[in-house]
């Protein structure tokens, strides 16, 4: 698996960084695929609420190349049952929260709670008016939004639902989940309300095998991009649909990020590093390269027997040059936003009071007491 690829600048939109000891592991990913900058992501996670402690440590060691977009609080709105405060103060509650990051110097906002596993955890649709608040402020502050809705089709399948999905929970057709469009549903509804929104829906949006509609909505809403971060069936659906899928690429190439969806908590496990590797390699293969594809073996679980391998698209380099670094930074600015160090030790101390109780009572240590200890600015 060789990196030879063009020497295009490449800003990988999204990363998932969860644990400030493996720095050293994501600069030597970076070092290797390569990438210029990054964009690092946190999400709300039960326990240690989210990843944006991590997330700050990293910035301040790398402070020219580190995007941020942050996860929210949710200890601060609902109860360990799930069940949520009302609809107004958690609004506002949320719309501070957003504030709050940008003042710290986050660039933009991380969703995972449009995934169907966080409704569960989270019970509250993103066009109630309990989000009301959030999006305002993300509006008026124009900060970017990554935002993953839905999930693939075929996980809602009893039949077609792949094995590596229902081993990690991602079955949905027991009636107990929102579907797709429902979910689809919310986001026009908020899209309507707030056209000013900049977001980027991960994984192409969970539409590549319908590139009609994946068209039809990128038209009907201007600020909004897709990312190329796969799940094992978006590379082939393009392959399955390749004329129209690389025209798609060519026509809409102002409107779609690189990424890669690497996740440090995969790291430490076997084959971790190679799967990321292989990731950001298949990415850059289909879109660089001609010819058929094979996944490597650390994504064996990606190939199809239907299909000998993926098709390279060999993008022309003006396209590969908004694809890799400037559709992302047209959203989130040519450099990441400073920390402040007062607003971000502030933040990390109100995290730390609240997670003791948690990580005690786990036996496990608190992030953000570890990210004040890092902290040198």
């Amino acid at each position: 698996m060789e990196f030879g690829f063009k020497s295009i600048p490449v800003i990988d939109g999204h990363i998932h960084f969860t644990d400030v000891r493996q720095m050293d592991a994501i600069m030597g990913i970076a070092n290797t695929v390569p990438m210029r900058k990054f964009n690092l992501l946190s999400a709300p996670r039960p326990g240690t609420i989210n990843q944006n402690p991590a997330l700050i440590a990293f910035k301040d060691r790398y402070p020219a190349i580190t995007y941020l977009s942050g996860g929210l609080d949710y200890t601060q709105v609902a109860a360990a049952d799930g069940s949520t405060v009302d609809a107004a103060t958690m609004s506002d509650n949320l719309g501070l929260q957003i504030e709050t990051l940008h003042s710290i110097g986050f660039d933009g906002l991380k969703l995972l709670e449009s995934k169907p596993t966080s409704r569960k955890w989270i019970p509250v649709p993103l066009d109630a008016p309990h989000y009301e608040g959030m999006w305002a402020a993300l509006e008026r502050l124009d900060m970017p939004v990554l935002w993953h809705v839905a999930d693939p089709e075929e996980f809602w399948d009893e039949e077609l639902a792949p094995a590596h999905a229902r081993e990690r929970g991602w079955y949905y057709g027991d009636g107990t989940y929102p579907t797709k469009e429902s979910l689809y549903q919310e986001v026009d509804h908020v899209l309507a309300r707030h056209p000013g929104l900049k977001v980027i829906f991960a994984h192409f949006y969970f539409l590549s095998a319908d590139l009609e509609r994946a068209a039809h909505f990128l038209d009907s809403h201007p600020n909004v991009c897709f990312d190329l971060t796969p799940g094992n069936e978006m590379i082939f659906n393009f392959t399955r649909n390749f004329d129209a899928a690389r025209a798609f690429f060519v026509q809409y190439q102002d409107r779609i990020v690189y990424g890669t969806d690497i996740a440090t908590w995969g790291l430490d496990g076997p084959n971790g590093l190679a799967r990321a590797l292989g990731t950001a390699w298949s990415v850059r293969m289909y879109l660089e390269m001609t010819g058929t594809i094979e996944p490597p073996e650390a994504l064996a679980h990606w190939r199809r027997p239907d299909l000998d391998g993926f098709r390279g698209f060999a993008l022309p380099d003006e396209v590969l040059e908004q694809i890799y670094a400037g559709n992302f930074e047209r959203l989130y600015g040519g450099a990441p936003a400073a920390l402040n160090y007062e607003r971000a030790r502030a933040e990390l101390r109100r995290m730390a009071e609240v997670l003791d109780v948690n990580v005690s009572e786990e036996g496990g240590n608190n992030p953000a007491r570890q990210a004040l200890d890092l902290l040198q600015g």
